[in-house]
């Protein structure tokens, strides 16, 4: 990318002692870039260039830096520079920052902070990770309601430094109970001498320390906010999550999810699939593979049931496979929608969705017999043992008629699943990809043997 080509540049003006060049170079870059620029810097080349920054930018920038090069900036900059940093950054970020390390150096790194920080901290610790209070952010701008839009502007230009947005302000009474909110918009377009509280919006949203995190993201969400407020349970602003918060957690869910319907289980902990040690990649796929096993064992049960019927009958030993991956990647597709359906809280009733299902099902089933069909033919013409091509077409249609059986059954299984699950109080996201697809193998064996047994 465009700024990578900048490093040689601002290696050459580290070398030449240019720090206004240098300063005028990282100005000119938004934090991401700079951050950027600067992970392929060495620890020192990085504390020299934050070291001109201006604070606000000091803390963007650094707060954009790969975690590994945080850490060692923090290690190698000295008690009085890491008490600097630390400081100076957004109370979520700091919060976020700190996981990273060690308990030992974590508790070193907290005592450099003063006790307003440290009690944030420590409110964080008591919540789960998943919930609204674990990363809550309390920078947040606040108004009284009796000040003037002139005033109001103002009192934001001073807060504005050490505050996280001031794009929306909260009105809170002498309590500290949220009594409404005023975008800086409304404040600029407002008659100067115009109360805060004439002005401001009381239709409030918000959520508690307490709520899940994804709540609070599908909030934004559907109200399109820049900011949720949190209040506690006497209404007391207590912080506010953010628009890029919501972005995090949506990524978070979705990874989380993604990792279940792959059949993945445990904490990846963000790692990277490189990064993560080996025995751990084992801990977390391990158990979904062996308990696929014992569905395979039940499928292998079956089809040995079947021996007489298959011993010597190329055709079928040859189709069968072909019927079960179809009704497994079918099953796997209507259990994959289902569950996307249930994870973005859809509306509608179970027997709608398990009757748009079976039409869709009906469909597949019909094409897929026809391939089926075909399929057989092709395959008994092409083995020449003499069969009547009556017995053979026979023969193709029960396999195509097998095939079209176990379409729709896979689908409608594969609908059914989530919502039985769901109904269980369990994630449907953990009835996996692999589980559904191992569930109608074993049932698309069964159907097919039966079918061709009894007609045949």
């Amino acid at each position: 990318m465009r700024f990578l080509l900048l490093i040689p540049e601002v290696r050459e003006l580290l070398a030449e002692g240019d720090h206004a060049g240098l300063l005028s170079v990282i100005q000119e870059m938004h934090p991401t870039d700079a951050a950027s620029v600067l992970n392929a810097l060495n620890v020192d080349e990085i504390a020299t260039v934050l070291a001109l920054l201006p604070p606000d930018l000091e803390r963007d920038v650094f707060g954009y830096l790969e975690p590994d090069v945080q850490e060692q900036y923090i290690a190698g900059s000295g008690r009085e520079r890491a008490q600097k940093v630390l400081q100076s950054m957004l109370s979520d970020d700091r919060a976020e920052f700190l996981e990273h390390f060690e308990p030992r150096v974590r508790h070193q790194l907290t005592c450099m902070l003063p006790n307003a920080a440290r009690e944030d901290l420590l409110r964080r610790s008591t919540f789960r990770e998943d919930q609204v209070g674990s990363f809550l952010s309390t920078d947040y701008a606040v108004l009284n309601p009796l000040l003037t839009a002139r005033s109001a502007i103002s009192e934001l230009r001073r807060q504005a430094p050490s505050k996280e947005t001031i794009y929306y302000s909260y009105v809170v009474d002498r309590s500290g109970r949220l009594v409404g909110f005023v975008s800086l918009r409304d404040l600029i377009v407002a008659d100067d001498n115009t109360p805060v509280g004439e002005i401001m919006k009381t239709d409030l949203v918000s959520v508690t320390a307490e709520d899940d995190q994804e709540q609070a993201a599908r909030i934004i969400r559907d109200y399109d906010l820049l900011a949720l407020p949190v209040v506690d349970s006497a209404g007391r602003l207590v912080g506010i999550v953010t628009h890029d918060d919501a972005v995090d957690i949506v990524e978070e869910e979705a990874q989380e999810d993604f990792e279940k319907m792959a059949g993945v289980t445990g904490d990846s902990e963000g790692e990277d699939f490189l990064a993560e040690p080996v025995l751990r990649q084992f801990r977390r796929r391990a158990p979904v593979i062996c308990l696929l096993a014992l569905f395979w064992l039940m499928t292998a049960s079956v089809i040995q049931g079947f021996e007489s019927l298959l011993h010597g009958n190329v055709l079928l030993v040859a189709t069968m496979p072909m019927v079960m991956a179809i009704g497994g990647m079918v099953g796997s597709q209507a259990s994959t929608l289902i569950i996307r359906a249930l994870a973005m809280r859809s509306p509608t009733p179970f027997r709608t969705i398990v009757t748009k299902e079976l039409l869709v099902s009906l469909t597949l089933a019909l094409v897929l017999g026809c391939v089926a069909f075909g399929n057989a033919l092709l395959l008994q013409v092409i083995k020449g043992d003499g069969t009547a091509l009556s017995t053979t077409a026979h023969f193709a249609m029960v396999i195509a008629g097998a095939m079209a059986a176990d379409v729709v059954f896979a689908a409608v299984l594969g609908a059914s699943i989530p919502h039985l699950v769901k109904f269980l109080r369990i994630d449907p996201a953990l009835i996996s990809t692999p589980a559904v697809t191992a569930l109608t193998d074993l049932t698309g064996a069964s159907i097919f043997l039966l079918l061709v047994t009894l007609l045949a």
